[in-house]
Formats: structure tokens, C-alpha cells, sequence
């Protein structure tokens, strides 16, 4: 990739994104010139190289005059807003840069979808511009609108991402089950791909790793449930921590480490106070990321209680990736994106949202040290053809072909495991194992 140049954009804080970021250093890996638009948060640079990387941080400040950062933790209407004026000052800073570095394509990262027109400007000049969807807006906002005007914003949404699509080049997904959705809408399949969110190595770092606890728990060794992510309402972690607290009572060393922020945590805590197990509940905040891989190999079982409601039914969790690379075995929702990516052998899967189901669950991996080592060697076998170095020859391949107008092919050594698990995923959307395989050969 000796002579492209590339510039994301992203309303999120760089580098604090973690698939912006890995993206953009899998680019920069290879002599790419990567640059990222991306918003600034408190005490950031306005410009610098992180890693080979050249951020050009916009402010976008709020009431207070200080700079927002992370424009996707405000409300809802205070978001949009926020969004257009980032949008906004986008194109004029990507129009700039563009002039400047004449870039060969343009990645914008949702959310919004809209955020893809900051890339007019290098389109008109022939830059290939890339929709990242990492997020599918109308389902989200079908989950999380209230009100009589909930139909008509969901249909704006649809409206506006078929727009977007349509004036991308290439759009690219976090995964499968995004795809149906966008395949419905009216995006071409081979304008389409997947790029999955994969753990990346550089902050998992395989030195990191260490094999699972498989002794009896004690008083002095506890068994270390974990979560690491967003606490929000949607998550589910208040499943988790009801069925944690039904657990105790058959498995009493057990402890809950949550790692995060969000709004659902103080009444997260309040709920651990009520169900009397605080004391065996621990929350820390956000840190650098490079501090995840530490928490992930500190714990024992990663649990993800995502409930079934339209959106979060097609999220991959990007944890449940991180658990498997970190050879953790997991408790988790059974819900389409997450059977789409392992066999019922990889995982305990339960029933979404059921109380009962997930504190069996724990209960089960509490007394089973062997099943818990059996779920971890199926879920690294189901994983390792999806790890995250993988995931950035597809992105290489990706921008070479959009930049040299050639064919995007099929990257070689994810092919036969992608067709695999990918199948097994459309028989379950498209209702037949003809119409499934006939999806995968379109693409």
C-alpha cells in the first residue's frame, strides 16, 4: 500500500475509538498515510501522530464552553445537534486536508450516517468513500425513540441510510447480521462487506494471556465473573447482577467486576444494595485501553446478558471476541448475532433476559472446572478464524481495491470460515439452507 493515503472520520474521540484505531494502525502498518478526523475531547491536542497516525481533532463545545469529546453519550436531541455542527465542520477540515494530501479514500465511521457527507468534497475529486455502519440506525432508533413521533423517526432514519449508501462507494459492517437489514434496504451485496470487530492484538497482546482458572473456589480464590463495556440500560446488566445475586446463594465464592461507564450505574449499584451483594460487586471506570487486556485475564467467566429487542439481537459484542482471544469461557445471550459467531458448544448460551437461565448458567460453570475448559478450546477454535489479523488483510485488500478501482475479492485464509459461519447465520434470517448459500455465492 505503498502510495495510499487515507483519511477517516469519526465523531468519536481518537484514540479512544478501538476500531478506528485498529484500523487505521492495520492501514498505517503497511505504509499507508492514514490521517483521522475526529472530535476532541478535554486536554487533547488539536493536532498530533499517535502511532504513525495523524489526528485532526475538531471542537464541538458544549453550554459550558468545553469541548464535548464523545458526542454519542448526550442525549438525544442534544446528540443530533451536536452531530450536524461536527458534520458540518468536518467537510471544511476534510475539504482542507483533502487539498492538501489529495487522499485516495475516505472512511467515515457511523455514527450518524449522515457524518459520510463530510466526504463530498474528496469525492467530487475522485476519492472512494467508504460508510462504515457500526451501528444500524433504524433498528437503534426503533429501541430507543419513545413517543408518537417513534414511527416517523425510525422511517427518517431509513430514508437517511439509503441516502448515505447510495453515495458511498463501499459499505462495511461489524458484522453478518447487519448485512440482512442493509440487504433489504436496497444495498448492493457487492457493496457490501464485513469487517469484524475483532480483539486486537496489540492491546491483547498473546504474552497477556494465560490459561483459565480451573480450580475449586475459595473464600481466599473467588470465582471472578466479569464485564467490561458500556453500562447501559440496553446491556442487561441488571439480568447479570440479579443472577449473580440468585447464584451466591449456591455458589458463594463468587464475585461481579464491572468495568465501564454509563448512565444505568448508579442504579446499578442501587440494585446491588437492595439484592445485598455489594460488597461482592466491584465497578471501576474507564482507563486507557491497554488496561482492558489486564482486567480481561484478571477474570474468570465473561458474562453478556444483551437483551433481544430488534437491536441488540444483531450486535457482535466485541467482548465476547476479547473473552475468546483471552481464552475466558463465557456466559451469554442466545441471540442471532451471537449464534451466528459460535456453536452452542463455544458458549453457555441462555435465554435472553431470563433471570433463572443465566444464574443456572453460572451456577453450572461454578461446579463444572471441566466444562468451563471444554468452552474455552471451542470458542478459540470458532474465534481464531476471525481474529482481528485477519480482519486487517480484508481492510488492506479493501482500500487497494477501492483505490485501484479493481474487484474486492474474498481475503484468502477467511473465506472457508466465513462461508461456514456465515451460512449457518443466513439459513437462520433467509429460512432455508438453499436461499442462504445462494446469499453467500451473490456475494
Amino acid at each position: 500500500m505503498d502510495a495510499l493515503r487515507v483519511c477517516a472520520i469519526t465523531c468519536d474521540r481518537y484514540p479512544e475509538d478501538p476500531l478506528v484505531r485498529r484500523t487505521a494502525e492495520a492501514a498505517v502498518s503497511e505504509s499507508c498515510e492514514y490521517h483521522v478526523v475526529c472530535s476532541l475531547g478535554e486536554g487533547q491536542a488539536a493536532d498530533e501522530v499517535f502511532n504513525g497516525v495523524h489526528i485532526h481533532r475538531i471542537a464541538v463545545r458544549g453550554k459550558n464552553g468545553r469541548p464535548i469529546g464523545r458526542i454519542t453519550a448526550m442525549g438525544h436531541g442534544a446528540m443530533l445537534f451536536y452531530w450536524m455542527i461536527f458534520a458540518i465542520k468536518a467537510f471544511f477540515r476534510l475539504a482542507r486536508l483533502h487539498m492538501k494530501h489529495k487522499f485516495d479514500v475516505v472512511h467515515a465511521h457511523n455514527l450518524p450516517d449522515f457524518l459520510v457527507f463530510a466526504a463530498l468534497f474528496p469525492k467530487l475529486f475522485g476519492a472512494r468513500v467508504i460508510l462504515h455502519i457500526q451501528d444500524v440506525m433504524p433498528e437503534l432508533v426503533a429501541v430507543k425513540a419513545k413517543g408518537r413521533f417513534r414511527r416517523l423517526m425510525v422511517a427518517l432514519t431509513k430514508v437517511q441510510e439509503r441516502v448515505c449508501t447510495a453515495f458511498a462507494d463501499h459499505v462495511v459492517t461489524v458484522g453478518w447480521p447487519f448485512e440482512k437489514p442493509l440487504l433489504e434496504r436496497g444495498v448492493h451485496p457487492h457493496k457490501l462487506s464485513s469487517i469484524l470487530n475483532s480483539a486486537d492484538p496489540k492491546i491483547f497482546m498473546p504474552s497477556k494471556r494465560t490459561e483459565p482458572f480451573l480450580g475449586e473456589p475459595t473464600e481466599d480464590r473467588p470465582l471472578i465473573l466479569m464485564y467490561h463495556g458500556t453500562c447501559a440500560a440496553r446491556n442487561g446488566l441488571d439480568t447479570a447482577i440479579i443472577a449473580f445475586a440468585k447464584a451466591r446463594e449456591v455458589a458463594p465464592h463468587l464475585v461481579f467486576h464491572i468495568r465501564g461507564q454509563g448512565e444505568a450505574i448508579p442504579q446499578l449499584k442501587q440494585l446491588a444494595d437492595v439484592l445485598g451483594v455489594s460488597e461482592h460487586l466491584v465497578f471501576t471506570g474507564y482507563g486507557p485501553l491497554e488496561e482492558v487486556a489486564d482486567f480481561v485475564v484478571h477474570g474468570d467467566i465473561g458474562i453478556v446478558c444483551y437483551p433481544s429487542d430488534g437491536f441488540m439481537d444483531l450486535v457482535l459484542p466485541t467482548k465476547i471476541y476479547e473473552y475468546s482471544w483471552m481464552r475466558r469461557p463465557i456466559i451469554a445471550s442466545s441471540t442471532t448475532a451471537i449464534r451466528s459467531m459460535f456453536r452452542p458448544d463455544s458458549l453457555r448460551l441462555c435465554k435472553t433476559s431470563d433471570v433463572d437461565s443465566f444464574a443456572e448458567a453460572i451456577i453450572e460453570l461454578y461446579q463444572n472446572p471441566a466444562k468451563r475448559a471444554q468452552m474455552v478450546a471451542e470458542a478459540w477454535s470458532d474465534y481464531h478464524r476471525f481474529r482481528w489479523e485477519l480482519m486487517a488483510d480484508r481492510y488492506r485488500a479493501l482500500l487497494r481495491s477501492l483505490a485501484s478501482d479493481e474487484p474486492i475479492a474474498a481475503t484468502e485464509g477467511i473465506a472457508e470460515g466465513e462461508a461456514k459461519m456465515q451460512t449457518g447465520h443466513l439459513v437462520e434470517s433467509y429460512g432455508s439452507r438453499d436461499r442462504a448459500v445462494a446469499a453467500v455465492n451473490e456475494r
